[in-house]
């Protein structure tokens, strides 16, 4: 996102509401007199994974800070809960669907998709709620969702796709991309990606001859890694192609980064390889990947013979979610339930206009 100033983490001495698990609600402070907020007093929770990696470590503290800040507000009392894994979250929501008249609103980043038949639930209870980054789909959640929330995945996979073909990639080349998990996420970066190339004439046959998927990495920098270094020493790494690669995440691509400044890769492939590399792209805005970008990084140098460049996703975004949930409950009307914010491309002449998620201290 362009340059703004972030909202600061509020004083020290004001309580942070975090509640790992399973947790009780306070009751609610709602006497039902006022009727001049919906739900006022009530609880807005919000959910979603624990810290696995870089973006969502960034996505809980900024959940954190939204949920002070409008706690302090004093019109709801707004809660944050990390899930440590997929059955941990259905029984959150299960724990919060035990008492609903304490509850104004659900705001979820779902753990993974093993959460529809959850989010239905959600939705039976007529409990208002929003999606966030993450999208399940089915009739019933269609319905009664109030909005989903989501950085625009598609344009992800859409601004990388043409940004190589501006760079030269053609259908003699290789494109390995590394695909973060097995939800609508990466399905949308993958479409992104594809429609690009399809406007530019490209059929179906020649992309899948082209642009090759790796296992999920589970967003994680280390199965990232791994990943790569099994492909790199594979025959599917051809070095006589010029070769794209296509991460879904910093995390992903700083694994990759990692691994070519390392001693794992046979070093007379690793020249050959370099010598093919044409691109390395991610996405997010994590502050070490900035810190390649603008050469302050430690021991990664800026490389100077393939573009590298990240597309952003911001976990701030997270705010902009739960701000969604407390419009709708203050009454507006007109919010859009394909609720898109778009994303930019970030580069080395251009990083400086932007601001990362997470800490960094460069050279």
């Amino acid at each position: 996102m362009k340059k703004r100033i972030l909202a600061a983490f509020l004083a020290a001495t004001m309580v942070l509401t975090l509640v790992v698990g399973c947790s009780s609600s306070k009751e609610s402070s709602d006497d039902g007199e006022s009727g001049e907020v919906k739900g006022s007093g009530k609880e807005i929770a919000v959910m979603v994974p624990s810290a696995d990696h870089g973006w969502t470590g960034a996505v809980l503290t900024y959940a954190q800070e939204e949920a002070e800040k409008l706690t302090d507000e004093g019109n709801y009392e707004v809660k944050v809960y990390a899930a440590t894994d997929v059955e941990n979250q259905i029984q959150q929501v299960d724990d919060l669907l035990s008492n609903p008249d304490n509850l104004a609103g659900i705001v979820i980043l779902p753990y993974d998709n093993g959460l529809q038949s959850t989010l239905e639930k959600i939705a039976t209870a007529d409990i208002p709620f929003v999606q966030f980054d993450r999208v399940i789909e089915s009739d019933i959640i269609d319905e009664k969702v109030v909005a989903n929330v989501k950085g625009d995945n598609e344009g992800i996979g859409y601004e990388t796709a043409k940004r190589f073909i501006e760079n030269g990639l053609t259908k003699d080349d290789y494109v390995y991309e590394m695909i973060g998990d097995n939800s609508s996420v990466p399905e949308l970066r993958s479409k992104g990606f594809r429609t690009y190339l399809t406007e530019q004439g490209w059929t179906e046959d020649e992309i899948n001859k082209v642009v090759v998927k790796s296992a999920a990495t589970g967003w994680s920098r280390d199965t990232g890694k791994e990943l790569f270094e099994s492909w790199f020493s594979s025959s599917q790494c051809d070095t006589s192609k010029k070769i794209w690669i296509y991460t879904h995440d910093d995390e992903i691509a700083m694994g990759v980064l990692e691994s070519l400044n390392g001693s794992a890769l046979d070093e007379t492939k690793k020249a050959e390889f370099m010598n093919s590399l044409q691109a390395l792209a991610a996405s997010s805005g994590l502050a070490e990947m900035y810190a390649v970008l603008d050469g302050t990084h430690k021991t990664i140098a800026t490389p100077e013979i393939f573009d590298i460049f990240s597309v952003t996703y911001d976990p701030a975004m997270i705010q902009e979610a739960t701000e969604v949930m407390v419009d709708y409950l203050d009454g507006k009307t007109d919010i859009e339930q394909n609720y898109i914010i778009p994303v930019s491309v970030v580069d080395s002449e251009n990083v400086g206009e932007f601001t990362p998620f997470g800490t960094y201290e460069g050279k």
